[in-house]
């Protein structure tokens, strides 16, 4: 960006140079430049519109012609009577001779750097009316040089004498440049650069910010927060109004005089409001007293040159570009104490600028009051380009300090990222191991208390016996195969390929079946496909193996039966494991047993089956048998009934 305002100023350099010395350097080759003219002020009484052909006396040579140098001003007044711009004009008369010489092939033109007045010009060439302006008399061409052709037709003679007649409103006074007569191949160039740089340069500009300004209050539009893009946007808006006069040539306004008038004139004062409030924000700081008197100022200005009231613009224009002055010097002497105080360097650098433009301002003013020459530029519309310039540098390094912040936030984040997430990793090796660990003691905490309640129970039981000589052989050979019965279902519980339903009843069936007829009793097998219990674990296959053990050990100790059946279904529910006998009758463990019954049905064996059935949140019911089974008696039922679904488990009991 630097780099490119700097190749551009270094280009606007040397061409500006290269004007200077061309217009320096008097008459070129074919072309002539003349630097004195005759003067003549037509006495009041004549009309704003340009007659076709001169005034005789002005033809004819009678008049006091006064000889001048060019350029030429009459001075202005600060400010007229709102009542001059419906008189009669003040009318001067400037006569050019030309030199004799060969007639250019590509005819002959006059070239004017610049003419400005409040009022019109009329050009004529040895008599004949060629160019008359159009368009407004206050806001005129007066900015864009004036290109008129001489000679009717190419190869026609120059012509001897150019008399310029210019009307202007009563004491607002009326300049005009140095002339050229030439050929168009000697003076285009001349013209088209001059117009480059007074009109058409800033025109350009003016527009490429107003485009960049639309984009910024659609910016605004999304984050409202950014005050200084609403700003951007308002301050070439207004800088593009005040442009507008810079740029006119002599097409006719689309409104009034009067409302152009005050659009361009107050739009300047209303730009450097814009600046001031992008300045303090640029600095974060606020200014309420400073601000409140910059804007009283312009209102002031803008409200007392309201087309409805009798004041005219144009009649007190000096006096509200001083005006102006005075608010420039208060927003870059404020501008850049806040910069001193922020060491904020480009907002120093736009307050310095700013500061600049009070010089320029101060000779603009004097050019339009026609106190210096009229041959230079205005330099207020190149010190409103260097503001946006020095705006978009601002606004750039902004967008790319939070692109800087927010990538730099991001590695941050991304770095803290990567740290919680090793952290979670390490903490999830943890929390596994820890898992592992806890599984690994529960795991063994079951095999101490399986092989205490079952295996000890049973060796410190024939160990008692034992030691008050009450065991003989067979009760020993008993005692000895509880405790293996015991050992091989725990050594079944733990296989975890067989940790279905169907496999441990396959598994509690080649256990106990020898054990079965060994006891002179009969097993029926009625065991059918059931659903898959998912949630059947090690722990809960040894509770029901557990369970399924008791209740068989309890009808070979106590029910007297002849046959057992083991059988399965299934519902909607669950999966039911039933277990029947034909053997002595008893009552659920809840009620109260028969008279005479040998059936314990509040003992501890049955204790530990509830205790168990709650542990694997199953349900279990004894009931009565329905009839006899070969002959024998009605028998019982014990029903074990296992959800589908993972159960509710309670705390374990005993095994």
């Amino acid at each position: 960006m630097l780099l490119w305002l700097a190749s551009a100023a270094s280009v606007f350099i040397m061409v500006a140079g290269a004007q200077a010395q061309q217009l320096a350097a008097g008459q070129g080759a074919g072309a002539t430049h003349l630097g004195q003219a005759g003067f003549w002020p037509e006495p009041v009484g004549a009309g704003w519109q340009a007659p076709a052909t001169p005034p005789p006396e002005v033809l004819g040579g009678t008049v006091p012609w006064e000889v001048v140098a060019l350029p030429h001003s009459r001075p202005r007044s600060m400010a007229e009577s709102s009542d001059t711009a419906t008189a009669l004009p003040q009318v001067v008369w400037y006569r050019l001779q030309v030199p004799a010489g060969a007639a250019p092939a590509d005819g002959t033109f006059l070239y004017l750097p610049r003419w400005q007045t409040i009022g019109g010009i009329a050009v004529y060439a040895d008599g004949q009316l060629v160019h008359r302006s159009r368009g407004s008399r206050v806001w005129n061409s007066f900015n864009r040089p004036l290109w008129v052709p001489l000679a009717d037709a190419q190869g026609a003679p120059a012509p001897a004498t150019v008399l310029v007649r210019m009307a202007s409103q009563q004491g607002v006074g009326g300049a005009i440049s140095t002339a050229w007569v030439g050929g168009e191949g000697e003076l285009l160039w001349r013209y088209q650069v001059r117009s480059w740089l007074q009109a058409d340069f800033t025109a350009m500009a003016a527009g490429a910010f107003v485009v960049i300004g639309i984009f910024a209050f659609a910016v605004w539009c999304v984050r409202r927060s950014e005050v200084m893009y609403v700003l951007f946007f308002a301050t070439s808006v207004t800088n593009a109004l005040r442009m507008v006069q810079f740029t006119m040539g002599d097409v006719p306004l689309p409104i009034s005089d009067d409302w152009f008038g005050w659009l361009t004139a107050n739009s300047l004062g209303w730009s450097l409001v814009c600046v001031f409030l992008f300045t303090v924000r640029v600095h974060g700081l606020r200014m309420p007293r400073v601000e409140r008197t910059i804007i009283a100022l312009v209102t002031a200005v803008s409200v007392v040159t309201l087309p409805w009231l009798p004041l005219k613009v144009e009649t007190v224009l000096p006096a509200i570009y001083l005006c102006i002055v005075g608010v420039t010097l208060i927003v870059a002497a404020s501008g850049m104490w806040a910069s001193w105080v922020n060491r904020s360097p480009w907002a120093m650098v736009l307050s310095l600028w700013v500061s600049l433009t009070v010089p320029a301002s101060i000779y603009d003013t004097l050019m339009a009051s026609y106190r210096v020459s009229i041959e230079g530029l205005y330099l207020g519309p190149y010190a409103s380009i260097g503001v946006f310039a020095i705006f978009l540098v601002i606004v750039f390094l902004r967008y790319t300090g939070a692109l800087r912040e927010v990538e730099t936030l991001n590695a941050g984040l991304e770095s803290r990222l990567a740290e919680r997430e090793a952290q979670l990793a390490a903490t999830y090796a943890q929390v596994n191991q820890l898992e592992r660990q806890r599984a690994l003691d529960a795991e063994r905490q079951r095999m101490m208390q399986d092989m205490h309640d079952g295996i000890g129970s049973s060796l410190i039981s024939a160990l008692r016996m034992a030691e008050g000589g009450r065991l003989h052989e067979g009760d020993m050979a008993r005692v000895l195969k509880e405790c293996i019965d015991d050992l091989k279902l725990s050594i079944d519980s733990l296989d975890h390929s067989g940790a279905d339903l169907l496999s441990l009843l396959a598994a509690l069936r080649f256990r106990l079946g020898p054990r079965l007829q060994a006891a002179g009793l009969t097993l029926r097998w009625g065991v059918q496909d059931v659903p898959a219990l998912e949630w059947l674990d090690p722990k809960s296959a040894l509770h029901v193996l557990r369970i399924l053990q008791e209740v068989l050990t309890n009808i070979i100790k106590h029910s007297g039966a002849q046959s057992i059946g083991i059988s399965t279904t299934s519902d909607a529910t669950g999966v039911q494991v039933l277990v029947r006998d034909d053997g002595q009758p008893f009552s659920p463990p809840s009620a109260t047993p028969p008279p005479g019954s040998t059936v314990p049905g509040r003992g501890k064996g049955l204790g530990n089956v509830r205790s168990r059935v709650q542990a694997i949140g199953a349900q279990c019911t004894w009931t009565a048998g329905s009839g006899a089974q070969d002959g024998a008696g009605a028998g019982n039922v014990f029903c074990l009934s296992l959800p589908l679904q993972q159960p509710s488990r309670q705390a374990p009991g005993p095994a």
